[in-house]
């Protein structure tokens, strides 16, 4: 493996010790056909006995894969772990339960294209609840921060290097998301929208709910008003 690689993956898991093995098959089959060097950075978060174990097994068949356990569980927060630990020109993220390993690949290469901008993704098919609960926080978006985009939480994204840097984001929760696309736009770095298909969960339940939902509403409020303030 070279030594800075083009891309940088973060995955972060979370209760996923029933796939995450078919996961990084899925991820790694997909990554070989780009052609271009890469890096993958596994993030457990809250580990649990057998997902050290699954995890260890994983990472020990490939050496271009980095193992990371945060005993605080936390979307942003192990996304900035990865960061921290990643040497890619690209930064790229994406959520490990409902991510096509070909379309993760397909928004490599657009990331490639459009080198100098932030490539997001943007889900075309969804439950109505979801739908619904989607454009009620992507109107607060647009409203509170001036976000001209929609699907803020849609991943995968992906990020040149010295704009992740530079944006020095913050958020150890599901806000992280909302604070990139804001402070990318505030500091006028491009942004691509790119539509994918919005796959089922491959395993276990998902974590996202209402007391989530609250806690994205007033953490839009937040980063408008009560961040610009510290």
């Amino acid at each position: 493996m070279a030594t800075h690689p083009t891309f940088s993956i973060i995955l972060p898991f979370l209760r996923q010790d029933d796939h995450m093995q078919s996961v990084m098959n899925d991820f790694k089959e997909s990554l070989d056909t780009l052609g271009e060097s890469y890096e993958i950075i596994i993030v457990i978060n809250g580990e649990s006995e057998a997902t050290a174990e699954s995890q260890e097994r994983v990472a020990g068949e490939n050496p271009r894969i980095i193992e990371g356990r945060l005993r605080e569980a936390g979307w942003g927060r192990a996304i900035l772990w990865g960061f921290a630990r990643s040497r890619g020109a690209y930064i790229c993220y994406t959520n490990t339960a409902r991510t096509d390993a070909a379309e993760l690949a397909r928004l490599m290469r657009y990331a490639l294209v459009f080198n100098n901008w932030v490539v997001k993704s943007s889900r075309i098919e969804r439950t109505r609840l979801r739908k619904w609960v989607s454009i009620f926080y992507n109107l607060e978006n647009r409203i509170v921060l001036g976000t001209p985009v929609w699907d803020v939480n849609a991943t995968p994204k992906i990020i040149p290097r010295d704009v992740f840097e530079n944006l020095r984001l913050t958020s150890a929760n599901e806000l992280l998301d909302a604070e990139l696309l804001y402070k990318a736009f505030q500091n006028r770095i491009p942004i691509i929208d790119i539509p994918i298909l919005q796959w089922e969960r491959k395993g276990g339940r998902s974590v996202t709910n209402w007391l989530t939902a609250v806690r994205l509403f007033f953490g839009v409020l937040w980063l408008r008003w009560g961040k610009s303030n510290q």
